[in-house]
């Protein structure tokens, strides 16, 4: 038990950085579980567009599951690489390296254990709730009810014990690979500069520049939707250049600028921005991508939930239409006058109402939705004043509630062939049943772009902590350092403020500069989903940035608390 001890005695002391850790995990834990037992869900089932959403979900949770082990993986990195010093210190004292690893594996397995533990409070707690809200989007109004079965526990549990597993296993080879004394000095071992570092800063801008230029001068949705995963790997890799090469090599040219660099508040600022960029740029980089992707995500589902109006109705300029065909030598006139006469008894009997809109037609235009092609508006005929017919096709709107619309649209096909007098068959495209497919298709989508996007921002606000804690450590021996070579208090705590003001606010600015350029790209893709109201997608992007900043200025108001009272700047 003497391990298992001091795993709890090393968890409890590094509690700023493994309680985080812990919640990271049961938030995602908690949301796999949600997952998971939605689509296991016979509720959400037995839905009218409730098998859409499955399907969203489960593609979604592929996705999801990718970015769960990459997080872990990234995230235990870093808590190992900040301990490197204590270990060494273990070494020292006797402990061999076997013993290491069997420390960290009780740590580790305490962490997982309590985040999975509160993963599933927090899916009993707000699963009901969460599902409720799911059912509202997809307009469904009637008894629910939601539990999560053993099987959605069965597989959260055993993809996150399998993530345990590889990390202890990842853990305990890189702790076999260092000796004590490497591992005393590696704590404060930042990013080696490279020597590259001039072609990579120039190579970072290049990508970055082509991205931002394609993303912006495609207008072709087919062409835009190739290229976006191209674009955003090359974004990806830009960030990553920008960051680590290209702001040391700017900092690097301040420092060469005599006239500017040999001034106390710019020198002292230059050299703690050169030390920062170097430790944290691979971070700050995650941050960017994270945020941006967030942004994305959840403004592109965004734009699909709440434009899908306009893509039912691309798809349909009239509510409905259908035509009648018959596989003998039937009369064709007399076959389809006796279609329209049952097609508006039927309207009558289900208490709704037909409107022939001929101005939806104009010379020259094809009907979106349909194989009809009007050459001269003549070919147009209103049949029973309720019915256009064209091209052996009938078109009309119902007007009446979404339930009597749907009820009908089903008897249609049920018009007896006697009525009609003829061996006939028939087929029918409607609005409303597409509403009601799309609105589970769209609306999980929305949800589930809403999960990946908390999914991302706790991912970017427990790295933004956890720079923020290492960096309280650091600074609190330099704060001591500048004091102790004559700066006064106020001008330490002035630098410090406005590095960590740089530091925080310069991912901030990188998301919002993707953005711009994105929001032209995700406009041009949203056409070849019948979206052409660009507005409406400038809007959503817009107004989840609004959000996002809200968030992560509050974010750096709670994590500033936390560094300032380690480096006990008051």
């Amino acid at each position: 038990m003497f391990y298992l001890k001091l795993a709890w005695s090393n968890v409890k002391r590094n509690r700023l950085t493994y309680v985080p850790y812990l919640l990271a995990i049961a938030l995602m834990s908690g949301m796999y579980q949600l997952i998971v037992g939605m689509i296991k869900s016979e509720t959400l089932g037995s839905v009218p567009s409730g098998d859409s959403a499955k399907q969203m979900f489960q593609a979604g949770i592929i996705i999801f599951s990718f970015f769960a082990v990459f997080f872990m993986f990234y995230i235990n990195n870093f808590l190992v690489n900040r301990r490197k010093r204590e270990f060494g210190l273990y070494g020292v004292l006797g402990l061999d390296k076997g013993h290491i690893s069997r420390v960290l594996l009780w740590e580790n397995a305490i962490v997982m254990a309590g985040g999975l533990l509160l993963g599933t409070i927090i899916a009993w707690v707000f699963g009901y709730l969460l599902f409720l809200l799911l059912l509202n989007m997809l307009n469904f109004v009637g008894d629910s009810s939601f539990s999560i079965g053993i099987d959605a526990y069965i597989v959260s549990y055993g993809l996150f014990g399998i993530i345990f597993v590889v990390i202890s296993i990842w853990n305990s080879i890189r702790v076999h690979a260092l000796n004590p004394m490497s591992l005393l000095q590696s704590e404060k071992k930042g990013d080696k500069p490279s020597k590259l570092m001039i072609p990579a800063a120039i190579l970072g801008v290049v990508l970055l520049l082509g991205a931002y230029y394609h993303a912006w001068t495609t207008a072709k949705a087919g062409t835009a939707i190739a290229i976006f995963l191209a674009l955003v790997v090359l974004v990806i890799v830009a960030t990553f250049l920008v960051f680590s090469s290209g702001s040391t090599l700017l900092l690097t040219l301040l420092r060469k600028n005599k006239r500017y660099y040999y001034k106390p508040k710019n020198f002292v600022t230059v050299s703690g921005m050169f030390h920062r960029m170097r430790q944290n740029a691979r971070g700050l980089s995650f941050i960017c991508i994270l945020s941006t992707m967030l942004i994305v995500t959840v403004a592109g589902t965004l734009a699909l939930y709440l434009g899908r109006e306009s893509i039912y109705r691309e798809n349909h300029p009239f509510d409905v239409f259908t035509y009648v065909f018959s596989s003998d030598d039937t009369d064709e006139q007399g076959l389809n006058q006796a279609y329209a006469d049952a097609i508006c008894e039927l309207a009558e009997n289900s208490g709704v109402t037909l409107v022939a809109d001929v101005s939806k037609f104009s010379t020259d235009t094809a009907l979106e939705g349909s194989d009809i092609f009007v050459n001269d508006l003549s070919e147009v005929m209103v049949v029973n004043e309720r019915i256009i017919y064209a091209h052996n096709e009938f078109m009309f709107d119902v007007i009446g509630s979404q339930e009597d619309c749907l009820a009908f649209v089903d008897k249609l096909y049920e018009i007896d062939k006697a009525q009609i007098g003829a061996d006939w068959g028939m087929f029918v495209s409607d609005i409303f049943n597409e509403r009601e497919m799309g609105l589970g298709a769209y609306g999980g989508l929305l949800f589930l772009g809403v999960f990946f996007g908390v999914l991302f921002l706790a991912m970017t606000v427990l790295i933004i902590y956890f720079k923020q804690v290492t960096e309280g450590y650091e600074d609190k021996q330099r704060f001591i350092i500048l004091q102790q070579v004559g700066m006064d208090k106020k001008m330490v705590k002035g630098t410090i403020n406005r590095q960590v003001q740089w530091m925080f606010f310069l991912p901030l600015f990188a998301t919002l500069l993707h953005m711009v350029f994105a929001s032209k790209i995700m406009s041009t893709m949203l056409v070849l989903f019948q979206i052409s109201d660009w507005l409406m997608v400038l809007a959503c992007i817009g107004g989840v940035c609004v959000v996002f900043i809200l968030l992560y200025l509050l974010v750096f108001r709670l994590t500033a608390k936390a560094y300032y009272k380690i480096v006990a700047l008051k």
